[in-house]
């Protein structure tokens, strides 16, 4: 069961602006329609929109038994977002929002730097001393590192954020086209297409998640379950 609750009425004007600020605090929530409830649940004698944590009202308010009404207070996204996350310590928000991103860039710098697939930048590091940065020793731990931190970000999207698989599922097996094309030799036209497409697939899921998560935040394009 989440720790908050999402309750309010269909065509309440504030409730896609506070399930937006949930969902892109990173918490879990439940939501309850009011119109599905009884007459005498306890759920219904709340104001809409209303948000709780356990018994504690976040926003809104109780109203009298049986009653129902729009929540009087304004709906302050900011001030709602500041609560939730000191209700919720954890990864800074905007440190989590750059962890697909830029994960997604170092697996592909990391490849790239391969003196068999672009000799002239292996040659350069090792004109000016920094040859050791291409040998393999260094570079598989590296791309690693890289792909955890772009998986990372994805899940962290997935589970906080936008609530959409697709691009973790993409993003996973991407990860796995890169690594497979470059350490796993099938034939070279097969790991040159397995590569490459692992660094455009990872890119282009990352790009995605950022839209999915901008898609998120904002109110107008969040709909109501």
């Amino acid at each position: 069961m989440s720790t908050y609750k999402l309750i309010y009425f269909e065509g309440c004007p504030n409730s896609k602006h506070a399930r937006a600020t949930l969902l892109t605090s990173g918490v879990d929530f439940d939501v309850i329609k009011q119109d599905e409830l009884s007459k005498d649940d306890p759920f219904k004698c709340y104001s809409s929109p209303t948000i709780l944590k356990g018994n504690e009202i976040v926003f809104g308010q109780r109203l009298s038994s049986g009653a129902s009404a729009c929540s009087a207070e304004a709906f302050d996204e900011q001030k709602i977002k500041h609560i939730l996350s000191n209700q919720m310590p954890g990864i800074p928000k905007k440190k989590s929002r750059l962890l697909a991103t830029f994960g997604s860039i170092g697996s592909a710098m990391t490849v790239g730097l391969c003196p068999i697939c672009i000799p002239a930048i292996g040659a350069f590091l090792s004109s000016i001393g920094l040859g050791f940065l291409v040998t393999e020793s260094v570079l598989l731990p590296v791309l690693i590192v890289f792909l955890v931190i772009t998986i990372g970000g994805l899940v962290w999207s997935y589970l906080k954020e936008h609530g959409n698989i697709k691009p973790l599922i993409l993003g996973i097996g991407m990860g796995i086209a890169l690594y497979v094309g470059r350490y796993v030799y099938i034939g070279g036209l097969i790991n040159s297409i397995l590569m490459y497409g692992g660094i455009a697939g990872i890119i282009a899921t990352s790009f995605w998640n950022l839209r999915l998560r901008k898609k998120a935040s904002c109110p107008a394009c969040v709909e109501n379950p």
